[in-house]
């Protein structure tokens, strides 16, 4: 009787954890505590198990584990390690020993059938980015031989990143950053017919970053284990660092934002997106980037504001409570914040509810992985930064039991139906054509996106007619983007004529916005000109809507009717602009997770701009104007040109001001000569005059000397009780720093920004990168050498280029001054191995300026941080 009742208690609460995990009710634990420096919810005990920079083994940024028990590390910058944790009594030892192999750099790592994969990310001439794999040639246990599966072009820190295993266990899934290419023979389940596919002039990015890379931008693949056949997933990603299958077998990344464009109509957060096949998500360099609601790009399915992301982790065999076992673990480098997003199926894609799982400061998140054990294993470290491995265990008093989770029911028939037309992706049948078009205008976005894609995988002679027939408007719509993109300009004409026949403003808001697209994308892809009769039926379609619709179909409406050089909207827009001034609703973007109190280096940003919002949807119609020519007169050019100078006066992201400043050349260009000057003394009157940061600025003293490492660090030592915070700033402007680093806010932007170094860097990695600056050298601030056919070199970093010059920027202390390199003369180009910052601009500093500087480095600009 007792075994009875013991067996019916356990399947009672077997049926109590199933309905627990599958129960929608579970709410995050609320209750915080903080061990060593780093809040988790109470219950979750946290420790540190090992330290590989203390061992000289580098910063670790990649985890794997095998079927022994065993994990699988490599440093970004060095060699791989093979570690097992054991027990010495009550006492964790964490045993390691380095892979006697020839390989490393690896951002990825994968073991699977007793062979180990690592996609590599490497600038070291040695070995080459790519795939490769580890294995026991002679069978004694050890991994001992590496095999070349693929290289590939690309490297930094947009270069080859992690690598997955199917959930078949039959094929493995890898991400790469959009500074990496697509091999010339990798195909698969997004139609090559990417371009940048913007109707007006892109402006690239004043400070070069990204500036030579086009569409597709990031991607992820899929491959074999001899890594023989390599099958394109999806594209348009920014700089994914990692992806995860959750529990429904749903592919999901975590991508990067541009931290520079804060507060500009393009900018776009950190998000988390459904990876779904086919799917480009809209990265395009500069102010390119496709919108959200975009109907050729998908969206992110939760915005996390600002940060770095890094890994991705499903939750699924933690030994956690449920609803910690049932989402995602989302890694953020920048803000040592890990977060926790509940996925709930809505339609064939999912909502997410984002909370906070733990955080600390500094804790530089990379990689993580779930132990044999059920714990959660994650690693800190990147851009050798000090390393470390923690472990995450659940010691409290909520039940927990690790279930082997089915994909659920909710969802599963919508799923089931993108699945289907995903098949499409790769086995294209005209036999479908059907069934493809009944869903382009299905309810659900990645449904209709879905279809679309697997049209565009048919031949364009199956379907070119489709669009003739009688179709419900969004139908229309989905053939429209597919012709823009296969079609020549014969069929683009003819599509223009169907869409202007219908009722577009009875449309609802979404579907409004995705005819404008469609109208958007035909014009864009015409490579002769627009038929004089379809230029005012379009002007008639939508010149009465303009400024009577919601923002987002107004600012699209400017792009189109400015393309067009209708000159009716000149006052109809600067009025616009002048009055409706608001910024209600464009914070939102901005203040998730209270960033702007949590980040030193973000959040100074953030907190500067919401005091001073710029008016986003403005500077979207700013840009749009600059394109036209007709309509002007003096007065409305006048007032135009005033606008730029009160723009100038708000805050943004690194690169605010220069944008508003490119958008204002880009106008000028269009301006009668002789008009130029005056209005662009108009601008200036009207903007706030740059602070000159040199003002008042006292040199050093001295007597200096040539500082060493040693001789820095031991400087500090002796004199650091006595730095003088005021006199450290006073000499971060002395010693030039500030010309082209931020501290707080203030300061240059063509090196990195420095309010948070005093939290990721060390007194000896602050002296190596001052005394060495050319030892590491970040992606975005790298230059180039130029070599020209007569010998010469220019040296500098990209930010324009047209058919026939590179404009690059060839001082980082002024970045106005700038070079033309021909490219009929240019010989090769070659990434730079010397710093734009010049060794040296300490040595005028005596050993107390010099610490004084140090200090208020590592103070981030806050005097209640100085080390006393």
């Amino acid at each position: 009787m007792k075994r009875i009742t013991l067996l019916l208690l356990s399947l009672a609460s077997i049926l109590f954890y199933s309905c627990n995990l599958d129960s929608d009710n579970e709410t995050p634990i609320v209750e915080t505590v903080t061990i060593d420096g780093i809040t988790l919810p109470k219950g979750f005990v946290i420790s540190k198990l090992y330290e590989p920079t203390d061992k000289e083994q580098g910063s670790w940024v990649s985890i794997a584990k095998d079927d022994q028990g065993n994990f699988y590390t490599s440093d970004q910058y060095g060699s791989i390690y093979k570690s097992r944790l054991t027990k010495s009594g009550e006492k964790d030892v964490f045993e390691v020993r380095k892979l006697e192999v020839n390989i490393g750099l690896a951002q990825g790592l994968l073991y699977h059938n007793k062979e180990l994969f690592a996609l590599v990310n490497s600038n070291d001439e040695k070995i080459q980015s790519g795939l490769y794999k580890i294995i026991d040639s002679n069978g004694d246990g050890e991994l001992d031989k590496v095999k070349t599966l693929k290289t590939l072009n690309g490297n930094g820190e947009h270069g080859p990143h992690n690598i997955v295993l199917a959930p078949d266990g039959q094929s493995m899934y890898m991400v790469f950053g959009n500074h990496t290419d697509i091999p010339s023979d990798v195909h698969g389940r997004v139609p090559e017919v990417w371009g940048e596919d913007n109707l007006l002039p892109v402006i690239k990015d004043p400070s070069g970053h990204a500036n030579s890379r086009k569409a597709p931008g990031g991607w992820v693949a899929q491959t074999d284990f001899e890594g023989k056949k390599w099958t394109l997933i999806t594209v348009g990603t920014r700089n994914t660092y990692d992806i995860a299958f959750n529990r429904d077998n749903e592919l999901f990344g975590f991508d990067s934002d541009m931290e520079y464009d804060l507060g500009m109509p393009w900018y776009r957060p950190i998000r988390l997106i459904h990876m779904t096949s086919g799917a480009d998500f809209g990265w395009r360099t500069g102010t390119g980037k496709f919108k959200d609601f975009y109907p050729d790009n998908l969206s992110g399915i939760a915005n996390l504001g600002q940060g770095s992301p890094t890994g991705l982790l499903d939750g699924r065999e933690l030994k956690f409570p449920a609803y910690y076992q049932k989402g995602l673990y989302l890694f953020d480098w920048s803000y040592g914040t890990m977060y926790h997003a509940k996925l709930t199926p809505k339609g064939s894609s999912f909502d997410a509810e984002v909370t906070e799982f733990l955080s600390g400061v500094p804790l530089p998140l990379t990689n993580g992985v779930v132990g044999d054990d059920g714990a959660l294993y994650f690693l800190t470290g990147g851009r050798r930064l000090e390393s470390g491995l923690y472990r995450v265990t659940y010691e409290g008093d909520l039940p927990f039991e690790v279930l082997a989770l089915e994909e659920r029911s909710d969802g599963k028939r919508q799923r089931d139906l993108r699945r289907e037309l995903e098949v499409l992706h790769v086995s294209p049948s005209a036999d479908q054509i059907p069934l493809i078009m009944k869903h382009l205008n299905h309810e659900d976005r990645a449904i209709r996106y879905s279809a679309r894609v697997a049209l565009e995988h048919l031949d364009y002679a199956h379907w070119k007619d489709e669009i003739k027939k009688d179709n419900p408007p969004e139908v229309a719509v989905g053939l429209a983007l597919a012709i823009a993109r296969h079609g020549d300009d014969a069929a683009r004409v003819e599509a223009l004529k169907i869409l202007v026949g219908i009722e577009w403003q009875s449309l609802e808001e979404s579907k409004k916005l995705d005819f404008i697209r469609a109208v958007d994308l035909l014009l864009t892809r015409m490579e002769g000109s627009l038929p004089n009769d379809m230029h005012k039926k379009i002007k008639k379609l939508f010149l009465p809507a303009y400024l009577a619709s919601s923002e987002a179909v107004n600012m699209e409406l400017c792009k189109i009717l400015s393309y067009l050089q209708v000159a009716e909207i000149v006052g109809l827009t600067l009025d616009e602009m002048e009055t409706n001034t608001s910024t209600e609703g464009m914070k939102a973007l901005y203040i998730s997770g209270d960033i702007s109190n949590r980040s030193e280096q973000y959040g100074k940003d953030v907190e500067n701009m919401l005091a001073n919002m710029p008016n986003q949807r403005n500077i979207s119609y700013a840009k749009s104007l600059s394109y036209l020519q007709k309509g002007w007169s003096t007065s409305t050019r006048e007032r135009y040109f005033k606008w730029f100078g009160d723009a100038m006066q708000k805050a943004g992201g690194k690169q605010y001001l220069n944008f508003i400043r490119a958008i204002q050349k880009e106008a000028l260009a269009n301006v009668p000569e002789e008009e130029q000057d005056y209005l662009s003394e108009l601008t200036e009157i009207a903007a706030a005059r740059r602070p000159d940061y040199m003002e008042d600025v006292k040199q050093p003293q001295g007597p200096g000397m040539a500082y060493s490492v040693e001789l820095l660090m031991s400087a500090y030592e002796k004199n650091y009780k006595n730095a003088d915070f005021e006199n450290g700033r006073n000499m971060f402007k002395a010693s030039l720093c500030i010309s082209c680093h931020s501290m707080n806010g203030e300061g240059g932007s063509t090196g990195p920004e420095l309010t948070q170094i005093g939290s990721r860097f060390t007194v000896g990695a602050i002296a190596e990168a001052i005394v060495n600056p050319s030892g590491t050298i970040g992606d975005r601030y790298q230059y180039s050498d130029y070599h020209m056919e007569d010998g010469s070199v220019i040296t500098g970093i990209e930010i324009n280029e047209d058919d026939n010059t590179i404009e690059v920027a060839i001082s980082a202390f002024a970045p106005d001054v700038t070079a033309k390199v021909r490219k009929d003369r240019l010989e090769s180009v070659e990434l730079s191995k010397i710093s734009p910052m010049p060794a040296g601009l300490v040595n005028r500093l005596n050993e107390q300026e010099i610490t004084d500087l140090i200090a208020y480095m590592l103070s981030g600009g806050n005097q209640d941080k100085i080390k006393k």
